[in-house]
């Protein structure tokens, strides 16, 4: 979601008011000047320039969050490295809330840890962080993204009518804007759903749907605005008999897809 990429990086201000002296508040600007331009390894080295020295521990919890926020958005090479870097990115976050930082940071590192979470489908740990840092942060578009994901996060963990209660909030809340719209989307979601392809020829969408059959599943085929054939599997009742359905078939269906 590059909207919400984009503001958790924009903490300038933020990293730079916990700097206790103006060399660090540099090369903590740098660092997030750096991570903008996606010059990553660049934003690394001066992360790891600042949690390395003497500076205070508010500087260091500021440097963390910097070295998580770079390792985070990297180009990944594969799956298994996208893995990997949640996972460092994971323990810089906990990190730098270990150093207690100011509120303000607080809430930028605890929705960047959500975010982690929520990738790795922890999605318990996604809401806890997400909840924390919803009264923390002031910018009215973090504050919805953020809310928006709470929902998210409690319908990936079946909890249906509480979702639905969180995306009415957002559209009464955030009138108007983007994570009021998806929210409308999302309200009334009541199961998950397995997209195992799209096929041009109808023909061959068939032929997937009476092989699925064959394997003891219930398959519907259906065709969008393009004319594209869709074969879906569902609806099952939570997220992770889902997962559980894109696994099973990733060997023939790899891009297949979790709805919503």
């Amino acid at each position: 979601m590059k909207s919400w990429y984009s503001l958790l990086v924009l903490t300038a201000v933020a990293l730079a008011g916990c700097a206790s002296d103006q060399a660090t508040q540099k090369k903590l600007v740098d660092g997030k000047l750096a991570i903008e331009q996606n010059k990553f390894d660049s934003a690394l080295t001066t992360a790891d320039t600042v949690v390395n020295s003497d500076a205070s521990r508010g500087d260091k919890a500021a440097g963390y969050y910097l070295h998580g926020r770079a390792i985070e958005q990297r180009v990944k090479a594969d799956p298994a490295a996208a893995q990997n870097d949640l996972a460092l990115a994971r323990t810089d976050y906990n990190r730098a809330l270990q150093l207690a930082p100011p509120k303000k940071l607080e809430g930028y590192i605890r929705a960047s840890l959500a975010n982690v979470d929520y990738f790795q489908d922890d999605y318990n740990g996604a809401l806890e962080q997400w909840s924390a840092a919803y009264n923390l942060l002031s910018e009215p578009d973090l504050k919805a993204w953020t809310l928006y994901r709470i929902g998210l996060s409690q319908q990936r963990m079946g909890r249906f009518e509480q979702a639905d209660k969180t995306f009415l909030q957002v559209q009464n809340t955030f009138p108007g804007t983007e994570q009021a719209s998806r929210a409308h989307e999302r309200h009334g979601i009541r199961g998950f759903q397995v997209q195992l392809a799209t096929y041009t020829n109808v023909k061959s969408a068939e032929a997937a749907v009476a092989e699925l059959k064959k394997q003891g599943v219930v398959p519907t085929k259906t065709t969008d605005a393009r004319g594209l054939s869709i074969v879906r599997v569902g609806p099952m009742m939570s997220y992770a008999e889902a997962m559980q359905v894109k696994q099973r078939f990733a060997g023939k269906y790899p891009d297949a897809i979790i709805l919503p």
